[in-house]
């Protein structure tokens, strides 16, 4: 169970925190060492300094505990180095096979809090599980954690499949699981300097006008009158339309959404995916789902609305729907219960209907055929 002391409020900005970090990596005052039992007597200081931060800032976690699964073999530390002397740490075991890895402790010291170490801490963490082939990071958190561990990128809703780490990790009464996947693409310890340029560049942009321009500039084509938008004369891009057909005749491709969802709607495993999910059954399922769907709202969506555009305008957004409700099932359900065979039977179903639909976008000029869904 992850239990942590970390990141209290400061005046500095945590932009302003990161350059710091940045710098003091840089000159060598800050650094983030590695630390595992492997019986040199420099390691084993290490982790017993971690060891008495943890037990002065978890007082909840029992002292025994804590020393056991911080001298673990199985363990891995990541101490926080300041001017030569460990201030925080974070404390997890990997499960090198399923390619995940749960956290067990994360701290900083009281004197240090301030400096926003806990968010330097858990991206240098990132960085090293992107070097060991972890692409998932899993934690229990109580409820003073939760906050921290969503700010760092966590969430409640658990995407890796359930068999992938149940019996993996220890099941904590009164704690949250929470998921964090690692994006090999991301640089976690610039991430917040690459996301201040984004927003100076979009700043500078529009006060050049540059927006307004555009806006002006395209906002004048109507698809119904035809011809070519400003900006795209010249290019490859030609006027089409979508072309739909189910068991080989044309049908519009509203009309085919909802014979599919009729025939799904109408399905033996459909009966729990009907309406919306209700809190007095389920309590906690919008704390844990934070995208839900269900036939009802699809059905809604597929309504014609007097003025509006229609909410689905590929095969492709309707399928995901459905998919996503399936999915939402399992996730909040788990396996080993009729409510998850419904949701694995009915997705098979839905997919086994949608691919009877055949889309394609045809150009009107019907100078170049085009894929699409």
């Amino acid at each position: 169970s992850a239990e942590l002391a970390v990141d209290n409020k400061s005046d500095q900005t945590p932009l302003a925190r990161e350059r710091q970090h940045a710098q003091d990596e840089r000159e060598g005052r800050l650094r983030f060492v590695v630390v595992k039992n492997d019986g040199l007597d420099r390691s084993l200081i290490s982790l017993i300094d971690m060891k008495s931060i943890y037990s002065k800032q978890l007082p909840k976690m029992g002292k025994e505990y804590i020393v056991r699964l911080v001298l673990d073999r199985s363990h891995t530390s990541l101490a926080c180095v300041f001017e030569g002397e460990i201030v925080g740490g974070v404390t997890y075991r990997r499960h090198a096979t399923q390619a995940f890895a749960e956290i067990a402790f994360c701290a900083v010291s009281a004197t240090h809090q301030v400096r926003g170490y806990g968010t330097r801490l858990m991206n240098q963490l990132k960085e090293h599980c992107k070097r060991e082939g972890i692409h998932f990071l899993l934690t229990y958190a109580d409820n003073h954690a939760i906050g921290y561990f969503r700010k760092q990128g966590f969430q409640k809703q658990v995407t890796m499949k359930r068999e992938r780490w149940l019996g993996y990790i220890k099941d904590y009464d009164g704690g949250t699981l929470m998921e964090c996947a690692i994006d090999t693409q991301v640089d976690y310890l610039n991430i917040r300097f690459v996301a201040e340029e984004q927003r100076r560049a979009i700043a500078e942009r529009m006060e050049a006008g540059g927006a307004q321009q555009q806006e002006a500039e395209y906002a004048g084509y109507d698809p119904a009158e035809g011809g070519v938008p400003a900006g795209l004369q010249g290019t490859s891009w030609r006027e089409s339309a979508l072309h739909c057909s189910m068991q080989g005749k044309p049908v519009p491709l509203a009309d085919c959404l909802q014979a599919v969802l009729a025939e799904v709607a109408t399905h033996a495993d459909a009966w729990p995916f009907q309406t919306a999910v209700s809190t007095t059954l389920a309590p906690d399922y919008y704390e844990v789902i934070k995208d839900p769907v269900d036939l009802a709202s699809v059905r809604a969506r597929l309504t014609p609305r007097a003025g509006a555009p229609p909410h689905y305008n590929s095969l492709d957004q309707f399928l995901a729907d459905l998919l996503r409700m399936c999915e939402n099932c399992r996730v909040y359900n788990g396996d080993n219960n009729e409510y998850y065979d419904c949701a694995v039977r009915l997705e098979a179903f839905v997919r086994k209907k949608v691919g009877e639909v055949s889309v394609s976008r045809v150009p009107v000029d019907g100078t170049r055929p085009e894929s699409g869904g």
